[in-house]
């Protein structure tokens, strides 16, 4: 049997021995997920960018723009000298002015300085944080989600959510 050299790997034959060397891992695995947050510098400031995604089959929108919008929609986080965390979220207002509520009601990707508390009118969803004076992210959430909202009588509504 003769193996012969293609793309991405080379072969070396010595006698009736042979082996394969792989240059490239198999590009399965590198592809972003849904929500995966990607920083960049611009100028003197961080911005971030959201691999498109959905929230109970609903595109949120970034900056006014759908996640799926050519070109891909950035928002501007800032810049720190000093270690700072950016939160980067998926916010889920309700529509509580129909009842059963309708949620969630126009999803969006923002930012905030400090960690966020769902409430009755809306949902927060970590998606990742980001060190503003380095721009490393650290993911939360890995895939598109599905999600729920249960709201009993006086009680605040709580909130569910799960990979699709």
């Amino acid at each position: 049997m003769n193996f012969q050299p293609g793309v991405g790997y080379t072969v070396n034959q010595t006698g009736g021995a042979v082996s394969l060397t792989i240059e490239q891992p198999w590009g399965f695995w590198t592809k972003p997920h849904p929500f995966t947050v990607i920083c960049f510098k611009d100028g003197s400031d961080f911005k971030v960018r959201v691999i498109p995604g959905t929230i109970n089959n609903i595109e949120p929108q970034m900056s006014g723009d759908q996640l799926s919008a050519v070109p891909a929609p950035t928002m501007n986080i800032g810049y720190s000298a000093s270690p700072a965390t950016e939160y980067i979220y998926l916010l889920m207002p309700a529509d509580t002015s129909t009842s059963p509520a309708t949620w969630p009601d126009g999803p969006t990707v923002i930012h905030d300085s400090a960690p966020q508390t769902s409430t009755d009118a809306q949902a927060y969803l970590l998606l990742a944080t980001v060190d503003i004076s380095t721009g490393v992210v650290s993911q939360s959430v890995s895939g598109s989600q599905w999600g729920e909202r249960y709201k009993c009588g006086a009680n605040d509504a709580v909130y569910f959510f799960g990979m699709v």
